[in-house]
């Protein structure tokens, strides 16, 4: 199976220059756990990417919320992605590989077309699993 295949809906993305602040309040109200940092003129164009792992660095900087933007303490430039014409399965060696619970997944021009999470894998092989014993 194909990683596009798990992907469900649009990125929900953060500009550069967006606060902890508002980055926070969007992966509670769109209950993601991590976040692309993409250029303001190309929302395709992935330039980092924050996660809820950054907010707790943050946190023990004993800095603000509204003190520091995305870019301060996400992952910049080295983004760990996948083809979304790539199989579930080498997703899941990835994130294994690399010690990560959630991969950008881009289009053959590495243009941003959504992303994963290590939820969305374990969901499709236990369907799977479940289906073989039918």
């Amino acid at each position: 199976m194909e990683v596009k295949k798990l992907l469900r809906r649009e990125p929900i993305v953060v500009e550069l220059g967006t606060s902890l602040r508002q980055a926070a309040q969007i992966m509670v109200r769109e209950g993601v756990g991590l976040l692309p940092i993409v250029s303001p003129g190309d929302r395709r164009r992935v330039l980092g990417v924050i996660s809820e792992r950054d907010f707790v660095k943050a946190f023990a900087t004993q800095r603000g919320l509204d003190d520091l933007n995305v870019e301060d303490v996400g992952t910049m430039g080295d983004v760990v992605a996948i083809r979304e014409d790539a199989s579930v399965g080498e997703a899941a060696r990835l994130m294994l590989e690399r010690g990560i619970r959630h991969l950008v997944v881009v289009d053959t021009e590495g243009k941003l077309v959504g992303v994963i999470s290590i939820r969305d894998v374990v969901k499709i092989d236990e369907m799977l699993r479940l289906a073989s014993q039918v």
